[in-house]
């Protein structure tokens, strides 16, 4: 996902496992033992809200680092737009968001290893499934309607690769995916882990991801260009758990089909 924009402050929530703190628009001297931890929480099943805590795979992946940087985790909850805007200027130390690395952001930030790899995929109605069952080239059909959420990866590959398209943009996952089940659109493309859960979640109503990626995209978290010490300390906590295998489990935990995409890792 990628979005830049003016920054906003958001909530100052606390919750059981760390802090959420609002964002200012000002730096402050981070405490030696707080890991200050970008997220935005509005993409299950990577990071949400959920009975006043922060849940999912990056939140759980934050408290591990914090732990083994022998720190307590503070989250700071920032709008999508506003999280690199919050690292450069340095009210986080971390992005661990679902960011998906690109050359653009690489000029802004400094990637760790990434820790999963991702892609853009469609989800449609279950009685259209066959419309779209080869991904990519079925939409390139006209008068398909085409939702995706603003700014994102997947809103930019939508306008760089089908140039007929003009997507409709959503202000995040869940806006979009009720209007594929309220056939506002046709198909809503989105990040995989979250088209999965959503295509879970909505089976009911009749939803299905199709799963073929289109995109071959790394996730990975995002440090203020030059801090070789954290970035350095996060690779070797992803490397320590990645040759543990704990890793694997925790991505299968919170996105439970992904070991069944050949082309997802």
């Amino acid at each position: 996902m990628n979005r830049l924009s003016p920054l906003i402050a958001i909530l100052l929530v606390l919750v059981t496992a760390g802090c959420v703190h609002r964002a200012t628009g000002r730096a402050t001297a981070p405490a030696p033992s707080i890991l200050r931890v970008g997220i935005t929480p509005d993409a299950r099943p990577m990071a949400f809200r959920e009975n006043g805590e922060i849940r999912g795979l990056e939140a759980d992946l934050a408290r591990g680092l914090a732990r083994a940087m022998g720190k307590q985790v503070r989250f700071v909850e920032l709008a999508w737009p506003d999280e690199i805007p919050a690292l450069t200027s340095g009210r986080i130390d971390i992005i661990m968001s679902a960011m998906s690395v690109t050359r653009d952001r690489s000029m802004l930030v400094d990637f760790t290893d990434p820790y999963m790899v991702t892609g853009q995929i469609a989800l449609v109605r279950l009685g259209e499934y066959n419309r779209y069952s080869n991904g990519f080239t079925d939409l390139l059909r006209p008068n398909i309607r085409i939702g995706t959420v603003r700014g994102t990866t997947g809103d930019a590959f939508i306008v760089r690769h089908i140039a007929r398209a003009r997507p409709v943009r959503f202000r995040d996952v869940e806006q979009g995916v009720r209007a594929l089940a309220e056939k506002k659109i046709d198909v809503f493309v989105y990040d995989l882990p979250m088209n999965l859960y959503y295509g879970a979640l909505y089976a009911g109503r009749g939803l299905t991801p199709v799963l073929v990626p289109m995109t071959r995209e790394k996730l990975a978290w995002g440090v203020r260009h030059g801090d070789n010490e954290l970035r350095e300390k996060a690779n070797s906590y992803l490397a320590g758990i990645r040759k543990s295998g704990e890793l694997e489990k925790m991505i299968e935990h919170w996105v439970p089909f992904y070991k069944n995409l050949h082309d997802a890792r």
